[in-house]
């Protein structure tokens, strides 16, 4: 399997930039048209993909410039490769999953990783990769209307190249007046946080970014 190929940094970090794709969120964008125009792509790019967890997640991984940039490179085919599938079959994304279950596998994955990061030992018991699979498993509809439509390639593909150029941009980011403690700290509460959403409860639509850039406030050091 192609996760358990990867490093944790990079398996992190795209389990956190596939996680729209996962869930249906991504998908549902781009057929009620709110992925549409240039700046549709640049926000849902900016927001949805590279939102505080990844940044959290790059930051939080890799100690210097070429292991971030390592990293993005590592993930970048593998974030456009899916989100080619989607825009492929959103149409009836619905259709081949009961999102509301993928939403609790996704929710699962993100605590797991959220507790990796904050070091707890728990999280040893649990494999990401495997709550993936096991949550689209129980959630795979059979459907005998399959079909695809090339209408949302080209923004969906635009989209996740956005994501993917802002954390190449973001690896360029000096780390020597920041401690990735602090770093690693808020990006285990930013995913709590964007967990505790998928599993239903009423969260901020700002609060996850609002964490993450208090924790780079704290993190940071004067020389």
């Amino acid at each position: 399997m192609v996760l358990e190929q990867l490093d944790d940094g990079a398996q992190r970090l795209l389990m956190v930039l596939c996680l729209p794709l996962i869930d249906g969120v991504f998908a549902t964008l781009l057929v009620t048209g709110a992925v549409s125009t240039f700046s549709d792509i640049i926000s849902i790019g900016l927001t949805i993909f590279t939102g505080a967890g990844a940044l959290a997640v790059l930051y939080s991984e890799s100690e210097n410039r070429e292991e971030a940039l390592s990293m993005v490179n590592t993930v970048a085919p593998i974030l456009l490769v899916g989100s080619l599938v989607v825009a492929l079959i959103a149409p009836v994304f619905d259709q081949l999953f009961h999102v509301s279950r993928l939403k609790y596998a996704a929710g699962l994955a993100l605590l797991t990783i959220s507790a990796k990061l904050a070091d707890l030992d728990i999280a040893e018991k649990f494999s990401v990769p495997a709550i993936i699979v096991t949550g689209m498993v129980l959630s795979f509809r059979n459907s005998s209307g399959l079909s695809v439509s090339l209408e949302y390639v080209l923004p969906a593909m635009l989209t996740s190249g956005t994501a993917i150029g802002t954390l190449y941009l973001a690896s360029y980011v000096s780390r020597d007046n920041l401690s990735l403690e602090y770093i690693r700290g808020g990006g285990a509460l930013v995913l709590a946080v964007i967990s505790a959403s998928l599993f239903g409860y009423d969260v901020p639509s700002h609060l996850s970014l609002t964490v993450f850039m208090f924790s780079v406030i704290l993190s940071y050091r004067r020389s």
